[in-house]
């Protein structure tokens, strides 16, 4: 029945919207909760705020602006694209940086404990959370509103960005190895701290009662499982947006691929 009164494109924006909500929903909800909670006023609980915060742009730009944009065909919205791209853009680079810096953060409180107060005391991270929003939102603007800019395709249904060397150098250099480069430290750096809490872990297990040593044991899986996933859905969405497509020439699968991809990855993070 869809299909009569829709085209593919079109059916694409509503596949997207409830993907969007949901990402809306608990990215925005994590934002709440811990602002709320004294229990989060701490280093680790304002940068997964500000990682929860820039998800939740991502999201909540994808289901008010783009899903709208694409069901309805919009003339309007679409000539005004390249701003919606140029948020996502924006909003997916601080999710990625502050994902680094909550790795780093992890880090060196495994490593360096008496140290890690004074690097990540309360004054200092937030002066590294508005570095990274001003570095990033400089960075955004200088490459994705100068130099180039990611603009929506009635045609194809996706975004794209300006078809020329100089943004396809950007796209990949700046994009796709930037990006994978980040991930790849993030996880160097998790498996590394989750070597060294489990080290300690050993060293203090005889002088704690059993209960207390799987207590511990249930939080070291439950940080494994985490990072271990953080770093799955982010390399493959890397991936699958910048590799697959050139392989791809059913238009389900390269969507799939790639706004699917964009979208799901910033829900499944919240």
């Amino acid at each position: 029945m869809l299909r009569m009164l829709l085209n593919d494109i079109q059916l694409t924006g509503l596949v997207l919207f409830p993907v969007a909500f949901l990402g809306t929903f608990f990215n925005w909800t994590a934002v709440f909760v811990i602002y709320k909670l004294p229990s989060f006023r701490h280093a680790f609980g304002y940068l997964s705020s500000s990682q929860a915060f820039a998800d939740a742009i991502h999201s909540t730009v994808f289901m008010l602006y783009f899903c709208p944009m694409v069901i309805t065909g919009s003339e309007f919205l679409t000539e005004y694209s390249e701003h919606c791209g140029f948020i996502l853009l924006f909003s997916y680079e601080l999710s990625v940086q502050t994902h680094l810096i909550i790795s780093m953060n992890r880090f060196f409180a495994a490593w360096a404990p008496y140290k890690y107060k004074i690097m990540f005391s309360d004054r200092n991270t937030k002066i590294i959370i508005f570095l990274i929003f001003i570095l990033t939102l400089g960075f955004s603007l200088t490459f994705y509103e100068v130099f180039c800019s990611l603009e929506y395709s009635q045609k194809t249904g996706f975004f794209f960005f300006t078809d020329t060397p100089l943004c396809n150098a950007i796209g990949w250099y700046a994009d796709f190895c930037k990006y994978l480069t980040i991930i790849i430290i993030i996880v160097i750096l998790d498996i590394s701290t989750i070597w060294k809490v489990r080290s300690i872990n050993k060293k203090v297990r005889t002088s704690v009662d059993l209960q207390t040593t799987h207590r511990m044991s249930a939080k070291e899986i439950n940080f494994l499982k985490q990072t271990i996933f953080q770093g799955f859905i982010f390399a493959p969405e890397l991936v699958s947006y910048f590799i697959l497509p050139a392989h791809l020439s059913n238009k389900w699968a390269i969507f799939f691929s790639t706004s699917f991809a964009w979208v799901t990855v910033h829900a499944l993070d919240g």
